[in-house]
Formats: C-alpha cells, sequence, structure tokens
C-alpha cells in the first residue's frame, strides 16, 4: 500500500467518524427532547463495586464513556494525518483498523437512548453485531501490528489487513447474542460469553508478548516502551467498555489518553531513526 492510498484512507475514515458523531448527536437531541432515554437495568458489574467510591451505576458515565471512544477515533486520525503523513510505517495502517473499531462502539448509544434494548428487533441483532467486530477488530489489529510489521510483510498489508477485518465480521456474525439480556453499558450478552471473554485477554497477551519479543531482539529502547505504552493503552480501552460509572470512566479516559499519546509518540520516533 503507498503512502498516497494510506493517507486518503485515513482521510476518509475521519469524514466517515466526523459524520457518525453527528448523527450520534442528533439522535441524543431527539432522545432528550422526546425522553427518550431507558437505561438498561438487566445486568450490572460485580457487587462488591458498590462499596467502593464514584463505582455506583450511572447513566451519564455510561454515555459519556461511549462517547468517549467515538471522539477517540477523529482525534487519533488526525495525529496520524498530521505526524504520519510521510511516514512508511505498517504499524500505522493496523492502528487505524483498531481506532476504526473503537468508532463501533458508538452503536450502543442507540440501544442507550432509544431503549433498543426492550425490544427483540432485527435492528439490535444488527447493532450487537457491528459492536462485536468492532470489539474483535481493535486487538487483533494491534496483534497484526506486533507480529506482521517486519519488512518482507509490508507487501502483503492489504490482504492481512482484508483478512482481520473479514475475520471480526464473520464470528461477529456468526456469534449467538442473548437480546433478552443487555447489560447496563448498552451491550448485549453473547453466547459462550467467557469464552469470547477469554479469547480477546489471550490476544491481548500474546500482542504483548509479541511487542516484547520485537524488542528484545531489536534491542530497541523505542520498542520496549512501545510494549507498555500499548498495556496501558488497552487497560484504558477495557475500562472503557465496561464503564458503567464515574470510576471506570476516569480511569479509562486517563490510560486510553496517556498510552495512546506515548505510544504514538515512541512510534513515531522509530521510524524517525530510521
Amino acid at each position: 500500500m503507498t503512502l498516497k492510498t494510506r493517507n486518503s484512507l485515513i482521510k476518509l475514515f475521519f469524514i466517515f467518524s466526523l459524520v457518525c458523531i453527528a448523527l450520534t448527536l442528533v439522535c441524543l437531541s431527539i432522545a432528550l427532547i422526546t425522553k427518550n432515554i431507558v437505561p438498561p437495568v438487566n445486568l450490572r458489574l460485580p457487587e462488591f463495586l458498590l462499596f467502593i467510591p464514584f463505582s455506583q451505576y450511572n447513566l451519564i458515565a455510561t454515555l459519556v464513556s461511549t462517547g468517549i471512544m467515538m471522539l477517540y477515533v477523529p482525534i487519533m486520525l488526525l495525529l496520524l494525518m498530521r505526524y504520519f503523513e510521510n511516514t512508511q510505517s505498517t504499524e500505522i495502517i493496523f492502528f487505524s483498523g483498531a481506532v476504526i473499531g473503537c468508532l463501533c462502539e458508538g452503536m450502543r448509544f442507540l440501544i442507550l437512548l432509544f431503549g433498543l434494548w426492550q425490544s427483540y428487533s432485527q435492528l439490535l441483532f444488527f447493532i450487537g453485531r457491528i459492536v462485536l467486530a468492532g470489539r474483535l477488530l481493535v486487538p487483533l489489529s494491534f496483534f497484526a501490528a506486533a507480529t506482521m510489521s517486519e519488512t518482507s510483510q509490508r507487501q502483503n498489508v492489504e490482504r492481512n489487513a482484508t483478512v482481520l477485518l473479514g475475520l471480526s465480521v464473520v464470528i461477529a456474525i456468526t456469534m449467538p447474542l442473548n437480546t433478552a439480556q443487555v447489560t447496563t453499558t448498552g451491550m448485549i450478552v453473547t453466547g459462550f460469553a467467557q469464552v469470547f471473554t477469554i479469547v480477546r485477554v489471550l490476544i491481548f497477551l500474546v500482542t504483548l508478548a509479541s511487542f516484547f519479543i520485537n524488542a528484545r531482539r531489536h534491542d530497541s529502547i523505542e520498542l520496549t516502551k512501545i510494549t507498555i505504552d500499548y498495556a496501558i493503552l488497552m487497560i484504558g480501552y477495557g475500562c472503557l467498555l465496561i464503564a458503567d460509572n464515574f470510576l471506570f470512566m476516569g480511569i479509562g479516559t486517563a490510560a486510553l489518553g496517556i498510552g495512546t499519546a506515548y505510544f504514538l509518540r515512541n512510534l513515531h520516533r522509530l521510524y524517525m531513526w530510521k
């Protein structure tokens, strides 16, 4: 993939993310005017959180956390266009895929705003599968960034990116959904939920190990820092996914912001020296 093609795609995704945010604001405005915000009450995080400060359930925290995930997308894409426009980095392509995966979280707004969780419509299934695809695309994209970024793989980047996207979509389509159960974060409970969570955690651990092995093999300080930055970034991402309270919202926002900033900074330094 040429720099021109990559930059054009990033610009296209940037515009698309702004359109999605604008449509979300319209939906939010309509829901506020019509008083049609119905928070799910089916499933909550473990009860011991009730005794921790700022961990009580709050719909506003859920909405803000979801909004942060959406705003994260155009901000990151803007930074990529600003600082990596002339950088031939395969990692940037896969990082862009992870960022687009975050945009899928915005679909949860529809469930939270219009009480869609009370229905069993095809739209509810469709939204759930989009969110699932995004939650697979994020860890898989970082896995690809850690394992498929060698010079020898640059000719296959389009193929690898297509495979990752296709795999995420296929799994999301085939994954059973239990629309009778919706968490307080506006996410439909999946079949084999524990297995799905374990698989994503394993992908995270393998990716972390891959970054670390690359750092040791190349004896690179930047790659070592990138490994740490990735861990912080993903902790923040994970906290925002389950944030139905201000505690997780604050931790997630801080960790995601700090982890991403240092991840991109060290990645820029890595290729600047090259």
